[in-house]
């Protein structure tokens, strides 16, 4: 064979790889080259280029102090529920919904429900991280319209539709359901209806008094602002959806969406559900299921879908996830390139339980969306709650609470060396004249990298690096940082090197989040 080559030509073109955003954050292994066992320039058949001692690994969030704690007004001192956080006019707005636990201990036991309790509040901060309940004198409560409560509330997390009139600006999504008596088709009231599943459970197939039925429905509401809402005279689609709920807009295609809870398939899922006329929405379609590589007793109770910032193709997903056999919940995150095939990096949690005596012992369940804080974290709202899931009337019930998850930017997930690993970054279009890494070492950890001009041929797998870009030349990286430029020799400008490239990490005790190129 030939002398040194820094690219041999094989018998297929380079694909070349096109980041959408600043960033490339590393939550897959989609840019990452999986190898090549070939015979080099010398006639040794070995492995090139190839992922070696290297894992994908989530990060856990941090959690802040809580943002809310159920008081013991209208919200009745239970479980409240993040349903929508959002920015707007250089302020931080919150939906939230509240589930006394006077109206749950009484529900569990067939007792009678306080009327007045319950239903959807707002708040609003300044930073994210100190928040008050306004009063916005829509709801009268035990005589008084000074609370927060909001009147003809939607059940699910609102969108804010850019192209809708301005009175139906922010559009929701929820179920609603009632029994019935499937006789007469009556309405039946909680403890009725409560009475007729007792008996009808207990009493066997012999029993053949009052029955009932459940039925459940999507509806909408519009609003101008979030906060005056309306709901609409009739029922979106036909369908359960049990859990939390949220529209969302696609402004590319013009479609609604929502990622719904569904079932039928012998545990908990999600499913997806589009249409571009919000006024009537089709029954989801299962997309993303519990699988083999799951404990067995894992269900999705729900789905916090949102964009990953500064991607154009890059979607994410917290997953809350019931574990059946121990009763509690903790959420998990995915990630997806077109909002239909869905992975999870790990099967870990992400925001796990609190720990024991605390609001958030037995049961963490993010969702609201993504938001940016002011001092650069990525957030999500999450519920915490201190009784397992099927253990109220039964476990004594702290005020639930709302904080949030935390994590600094493009810091979800990343590419992680216990000890000495390596991996190649697949041929990239380059877009700037630095490459950037977000990474992260243990003590006596570094990062160091080499430039190809593009991934190795089958044919041809030994690339040499490009002449004073290589690991012998690199000024290895230590520390912590979220945006660090690479250099060789104190040198850092790529402008010479062509167009493209492919990216050689070494790493030792070190974690690698992003890249920028």
């Amino acid at each position: 064979m030939s002398g040194p080559k820094d690219f041999a030509q094989g018998e297929r073109a380079v694909s070349v790889r096109e980041s959408q955003g600043q960033w490339t954050p590393l939550v897959d292994w989609s840019m990452v080259y999986p190898g090549n066992r070939g015979v080099d320039r010398q006639g040794h058949y070995d492995l090139y280029d190839g992922p070696v001692g290297v894992a994908l690994r989530v990060e856990e969030g941090l959690k802040t102090e809580p943002l809310l704690v159920a008081q013991d007004d209208w919200e009745g001192g239970g479980c409240i529920e993040s349903l929508k956080v959002w920015r707007a006019d250089g302020r931080y707005h919150l939906l939230y919904a509240a589930h006394p636990a006077s109206n749950q201990t009484a529900a569990s036991l067939g007792g009678t429900r306080e009327p007045g309790l319950g239903g959807m509040g707002y708040a609003v901060s300044d930073d994210g991280y100190h928040w008050q309940r306004p009063e916005l004198g829509q709801v009268e409560f035990r005589g008084s319209r000074q609370n927060n409560r909001l009147a003809d509330a939607p059940t699910g997390g609102p969108c804010i539709d850019p192209a809708g009139r301005p009175e139906e600006r922010f559009k929701a999504i929820g179920q609603e359901g009632a029994n019935f008596d499937p006789e007469t088709n009556e309405r039946l009231s909680g403890e009725e209806a409560y009475r007729r599943f007792e008996a009808m459970e207990y009493g066997g197939p012999s029993y053949d008094g009052p029955k009932v039925v459940s039925r459940h429905w999507i509806s909408g509401w519009v609003s101008p602002d979030g906060i005056h809402w309306q709901k609409l005279p009739e029922p979106l689609a036909d369908m359960p959806a049990d859990s939390s709920n949220a529209a969302h807009y696609d402004e590319k295609s013009g479609e609604y969406f929502a990622y719904l809870r569904v079932g039928g398939m012998g545990r908990r899922a999600i499913g997806l559900s589009r249409t571009k006329d919000f006024w009537h929405w089709p029954a989801a379609k299962v997309i993303y299921t519990p699988d083999p590589q799951d404990e067995p007793d894992v269900s999705f109770y729900a789905g916090d879908f949102f964009r990953y910032p500064g991607c154009d193709d890059l979607f994410g997903m917290f997953v809350q996830i019931y574990h059946q056999v121990t009763d509690h919940c903790d959420t998990q995150i995915a990630f997806s390139r077109d909002g239909e095939i869905w992975h999870r990096p790990q099967r870990r949690a992400v925001i796990p339980v609190g720990p024991p005596e605390g609001r958030e012992s037995c049961q963490v369940r993010a969702f609201g969306g993504l938001v940016e804080l002011p001092d650069g974290y990525w957030a999500v709202p999450y519920r915490g709650e201190s009784w397992l899931h099927n253990s109220r009337g039964v476990m004594p019930q702290r005020p639930g609470e709302i904080r949030f998850a935390r994590w600094r930017p493009n810091r979800f997930c990343g590419v992680e060396a216990d000890a000495e690993g390596r991996f190649t970054i697949a041929t990239v279009g380059r877009r700037r004249n630095e490459l950037r890494l977000n990474y992260r070492c243990k003590p006596g950890g570094w990062v160091a990298v080499e430039l190809i001009r593009a991934i190795p041929s089958r044919l041809h797998p030994d690339a040499d690096p490009i002449a004073g870009f290589s690991f012998a030349e690199c000024d290895r990286l230590t520390g912590d940082s979220e945006d660090q430029v690479v250099r060789w020799a104190g040198r850092s400008d790529l402008s010479g090197v062509g167009e493209t490239e492919a990216i050689r990490i070494r790493a030792f005790t070190a974690k690698v989040f992003a890249f920028s190129v």
